[in-house]
């Protein structure tokens, strides 16, 4: 037993930022933002657009869709990189939210910008099981509450957004046909928020330090290198895994890490003729919103097949490497 897609829903912050305006923001020369960076807008959520509100707008529309009620689903897992406060878990935040007057099932899954891959992998094996019926996967982020503007490259690139999919259970469907994970530690300290947990808390460290560990760290040039080092070999071990071909790819939806990493996968990957959803030009890097933001938007505005597979692939701090095949 898999699963099958039967909604999903994507909920974009209503303040735009467009390219120009990031440019005087950072006090760069005009057009920078948009030749260099390969920016044309960004979503930046406001102070009411908090990461649980994204997260309980894109549920309630993908209940729409689906025609469906919370009480219909059996499991909620909340996958996302960063969360709204440390306790209770974002999913218990997202319930409390949704004021429903049903109790369910609910649990995190956090593993950076790979949470939503994660999720969907632990989705198949429960709906596999027969240990549930219905699973909803919500990821949610904003992103932008982490970076500073001292760094063009990194302050032009994270945006905010969150994505909801409902999953259920389906006989003749092959859900995620494999996955393939593998987390390589020596590149642990290339992206980190230091602050928000039991190592810098402010009962043991003192305030400058917790506040400025908790901003997003990033040596780009270093995980650029390792990402593109490790990732075709990881690839085919994972299609080999799946005991797939490149050619049996219709689609491939990558996590929108940035503009020149983009590009340099799609060259790297060494598909032909496969389209590969690129839209960091208006989403940015949404961590772990990245990805289902992605399919979301293949489902919506390309249409697939019914059957077709679909290679998710990508990289999170860690440094993890994930790659799954979706049969939609």
């Amino acid at each position: 037993m898999a699963f099958k897609i039967i909604a999903s829903a994507t909920y974009l912050p209503k303040t735009i930022i467009t390219s120009s305006e990031l440019d005087q923001r950072l006090n760069l020369k005009p057009g920078t933002c948009s030749k260099r960076y390969g920016v044309q807008h960004r979503h930046f959520a406001n102070f009411e657009e908090t990461a649980v509100f994204m997260g309980c707008e894109a549920i309630k529309q993908a209940l729409i869709d689906a025609n469906l009620a919370l009480m219909d689903i059996d499991l909620l897992i909340s996958a996302s990189g960063t969360s709204h406060q440390v306790l209770p878990y974002n999913g218990a935040s997202i319930l409390a939210e949704l004021k429903d007057s049903h109790p369910i099932a609910s649990m995190d899954i956090n593993s950076s910008c790979l949470s939503f891959l994660s999720a969907l992998d632990m989705a198949h094996c429960a709906i596999d099981s027969g240990r549930y019926k219905r699973i909803l996967i919500v990821t949610s982020e904003v992103a932008r509450v982490g970076i500073t503007y001292d760094n063009p490259e990194i302050s032009s690139l994270f945006a905010d957004g969150a994505a909801a999919f409902i999953l259920e259970a389906d006989s003749e469907s092959q859900g995620l046909v494999s996955s393939l994970f593998k987390t390589y530690p020596q590149g642990y300290e290339h992206c980190q928020i230091r602050s928000g947990g039991s190592f810098l808390h402010p009962s043991k460290t003192d305030l400058q330090t917790m506040v400025e560990g908790s901003y997003f760290y990033m040596d780009g040039k270093k995980v650029f290198k390792q990402v593109a080092t490790l990732i075709k070999g990881f690839l085919d071990e994972g299609l080999q895994k799946a005991k797939l071909n490149k050619q049996d790819i219709q689609y491939i939806v990558p996590h929108q890490a940035s503009h020149l990493g983009l590009k340099h996968i799609e060259s790297r990957l060494g598909f032909k003729t496969q389209p590969m959803i690129n839209i960091i030009s208006t989403m940015g890097n949404q961590i772990a919103a990245s990805i289902p933001i992605a399919l979301d938007h293949l489902i919506k505005n390309h249409k697939p097949e019914k059957g077709s597979k679909i290679l998710i692939i990508g990289s999170g701090a860690g440094l993890s490497l994930g790659m799954g095949v979706l049969s939609l």
